[in-house]
């Protein structure tokens, strides 16, 4: 049932509103990350509670857990809440924080500030610890599971300076859809992103692409949204090379037409990560063959070939007969 929860929760923090009725809740700011923190630090900040109910009032329960990074969730990254009791994985935080429970109740259209201290223990592991604020509409029970209802999380990132390890690399650079060549595009990408060492990393960079003559035919950004990678875990990032927008249902030829490009194409992957800005590549080459296109230039040029043979022929059966005729005129 734990888990369970955890996982719904987690995806509470998809939208960082909490539904009440016609209504919502709004929290502010959805996450903390803070990059630079020493053993003994108290670190001190406040979350916005907005309720934009005109008509009813609410009531929050706060409480915090831990989080990890959701397995088998790469590219969404749903975190996973775990007991603030709990630290399988040498990274929790709730322990630290130090926040009033006391139900929050907030009249139509009424803003409050909740805040929290974070204190950072005198033996803290270096690298980085995770921790959530979680406001509920249903108070905690005493084995203290929130209790099921609407709900949503603040997500607090924060890095104890010390031995800490920012070591990353590419896991897997490819193709949504494996195949020997493209008829068009959108040609879909993605790399998997490994975090092997004790902090949060938020990788950034951009796919190069360029056309069989060396020359950069676009250029896409890998991460835009800056989402972090836990430590021990991996991230995917997906990004599309594609020209228009709105191709699907419409015909193949459409699409080849309107998304062209033909040949051999080069992708060069550069991402950088960490405070020291390390960098890590990878490169792919596909091809793009659109035969419709293809086909029919062919067949335009064949025709207008064929045009200008019979057309030449015509011209010299022509001056041919004049000359004949001329000939005969003579005689």
């Amino acid at each position: 049932m734990k888990k369970l929860l955890g996982s719904l929760f987690g995806l509470a923090l998809a939208f960082l509103v909490l539904p009440m009725g016609a209504e919502a809740m709004t929290i502010l700011p959805p996450s903390f990350d803070i990059p630079s923190t020493e053993r003994g630090d108290a670190v001190m900040d406040v979350i916005r509670i907005v309720n934009e109910s005109k008509q009813e009032s609410v009531t929050l329960y706060p409480s915090v857990e831990n989080f990890t990074d959701k397995e088998g969730d790469e590219t969404v990254g749903t975190p996973f809440f775990y007991s603030a009791n709990e630290d399988p994985y040498g990274t929790a935080m709730a322990k630290w924080i130090a926040v009033d429970d006391t139900p929050i109740t907030l009249g139509p259209n009424e803003t409050k500030n909740l805040p929290f201290t974070i204190n950072v223990p005198n033996d803290a592991t270096p690298g980085g610890h995770f921790g959530v604020i979680i406001l509920g509409t249903q108070p905690p029970s005493e084995s203290g599971v929130v209790g099921v209802g609407g709900q949503v999380g603040v997500l607090i990132m924060l890095r104890v300076n010390g031995d800490v390890k920012e070591v990353g690399g590419i896991a897997e650079y490819g193709f949504k859809k494996p195949q020997p060549w493209f008829n068009h595009l959108p040609v879909e990408m993605f790399v998997r992103f490994e975090n092997r060492g004790n902090v949060h990393l938020r990788p950034t960079g951009n796919i190069f692409v360029t056309d069989w003559t060396g020359r950069q035919v676009a250029s896409l950004t890998v991460n835009e949204d800056f989402r972090a990678v836990l430590p021990m875990s991996i991230r995917r990032y997906d990004a599309t090379w594609v020209k228009s927008q709105g191709g699907e249902g419409k015909s193949a030829l459409w699409n080849e037409w309107h998304n062209f490009a033909i040949g051999r194409h080069k992708a060069q992957l550069v991402l950088t990560y960490g405070l020291d800005n390390k960098t890590v590549t990878g490169e792919l080459a596909f091809y793009v063959w659109p035969w419709r296109i293809m086909l029919i230039v062919l067949g335009a040029l064949a025709f207008i070939v064929l045009a200008l043979t019979v057309g030449k022929r015509a011209w010299v059966r022509s001056i041919i007969r004049k000359y004949e005729r001329q000939r005969a005129a003579r005689k």
